[in-house]
């Protein structure tokens, strides 16, 4: 389990903190049940009003959203490694929208889960569209859970890895692969524009 290699960054802990600490584990539970487990990030406008307001770093705000959001990630299933890796299984489904090429384009077979790799290439001259930074989720079905491990790239092209388990079938016959992407934007100069809904792969 992924959490033995956790170690505190420091031994020191304010205990009078407790009870605000049990408070901010009870919203963040409220939070869930709310969104339905599907909660998405603040706007960047409203995280600046609030930062502001109550004289908290942004950077930090926004890095906590974020993790928010990636509960998946850290389901007991979800943090299963790939171990006894079985064989390559070539995938290629494709599809282009919007000047942006997404391409589903194979998979390592391991013995306790698939690693599926995904391709996103940018096909326009546009210097409002950019992919770098851009946050990516994959969806499979109810049965399966989708952890990103890893990715690579620029502006124009980005390779990106996902952990399923439980182990995809090697024929992928009717499966489809919903990508959502999740734009990301510090300043007018580094804005992208990318589709707000989730992208189909069939």
């Amino acid at each position: 389990m992924r959490e033995k290699f956790f170690h505190p960054p420091t031994d020191y802990y304010c205990e009078s903190l407790a009870p605000i600490d049990e408070q901010i584990c009870e919203l963040l539970s409220k939070r869930k049940v709310l969104s339905e487990n599907n909660p998405g990030i603040p706007s960047l406008e409203l995280i600046t009003a609030w930062c502001e307001q109550y004289k908290l770093n942004e950077d930090k705000i926004r890095s906590i959203f974020a993790s928010m959001c990636n509960d998946s990630n850290f389901l007991p299933q979800a943090q299963i490694e790939p171990a006894e890796f079985l064989r390559f299984v070539p995938i290629m489904k494709s599809v282009e929208l919007d000047n942006i090429f997404y391409a589903v384009t194979y998979m390592r077979q391991y013995k306790n889960a698939s690693v599926v790799s995904i391709e996103v290439e940018l096909n326009s001259t546009e210097e409002n569209i950019r992919l770098e930074h851009a946050g990516f989720k994959l969806y499979i079905s109810p049965n399966y859970q989708c952890r990103s491990t890893r990715g690579g790239g620029g502006d124009k092209g980005i390779q990106h890895s996902f952990v399923v388990t439980p182990s995809l079938p090697d024929d992928l016959t009717g499966v489809e692969f919903r990508l959502t992407i999740r734009p990301y934007s510090d300043n007018e100069k580094r804005k992208i524009a990318l589709a707000k809904s989730p992208i189909t792969i069939k």
